[in-house]
């Protein structure tokens, strides 16, 4: 069965470690064949400075602080690009100390009434236990959290939804597949981060969609027991 469309896409790498943001500026990327001359030349720079980099090319945004690097794309078929920019980054800067890694997808759902928006809010938290409480209450966030990885690594995977700011009636769904990679406690680099990358990538964006899309159905349908 197809899945449905979301009306917003993101997905997005993280990474939390030690940067130098006057490094990643276009031309550095351009110069490395990381992206193409005219992509370089035709980024729409947001600033460049030692504490922070950010600009844009057509299919993704980079935003680097001194302890978080940052890509992401709102097209959905870039997924691997994304992950192959970051992957031929960090072979080229293989030393850099990378502390975290994660795997974000976001989706941004309409849904068909106001009557079912309500009942999604209403299934992932009932109100019952909020009578006498608080009036009228409404739900605004929740997270859950699987803390044990079945993959056996360090980490844990974040699932929140809410409801959305980009369409109306809709839902927000995101999950945040955050990886531990202390490199304190090993050699000094990122080569752990690139091995999750080449190794785990497919496995990890594909969880993160049946996620969003298995609790879409569960909480928009008349059943959410299946």
């Amino acid at each position: 069965m197809r899945q449905p469309t979301p009306d917003r896409y993101t997905r997005s790498i993280v990474l939390l470690g030690d940067f130098n943001p006057k490094i990643y500026q276009p031309a550095w990327f351009a110069a490395e064949n990381l992206i193409g001359k005219q992509e370089a030349e035709g980024a729409k720079i947001g600033v460049i400075h030692p504490d922070v980099s950010i600009f844009s090319v057509d299919w993704a945004r980079i935003e680097i602080l001194r302890e978080r690097f940052l890509v992401e794309t709102t097209q959905q078929l870039i997924d691997k690009p994304l992950r192959d920019l970051v992957l031929g980054t960090f072979s080229i800067l293989r030393h850099t100390p990378i502390r975290v890694l994660g795997i974000n997808t976001s989706m941004h759902f309409r849904v068909a009434s106001d009557e079912i928006y309500h009942n999604a809010g209403h299934r992932l938290a009932p109100k019952d236990i909020w009578e006498g409480v608080l009036d009228s209450p409404g739900l605004t966030r929740i997270m859950m959290r699987e803390s044990v990885r079945k993959d056996g690594k360090r980490g844990y995977i974040d699932v929140r939804i809410e409801p959305s700011a980009e369409v109306m009636p809709g839902l927000f769904i995101t999950v945040n597949d955050h990886y531990d990679c202390d490199a304190s406690q090993e050699v000094i680099g990122c080569d752990k981060v690139l091995t999750i990358l080449k190794d785990d990538w497919e496995v990890a964006t594909a969880r993160a969609e049946e996620i969003i899309y298995t609790l879409l159905k569960r909480v928009t349908s008349g059943d959410c027991s299946k």
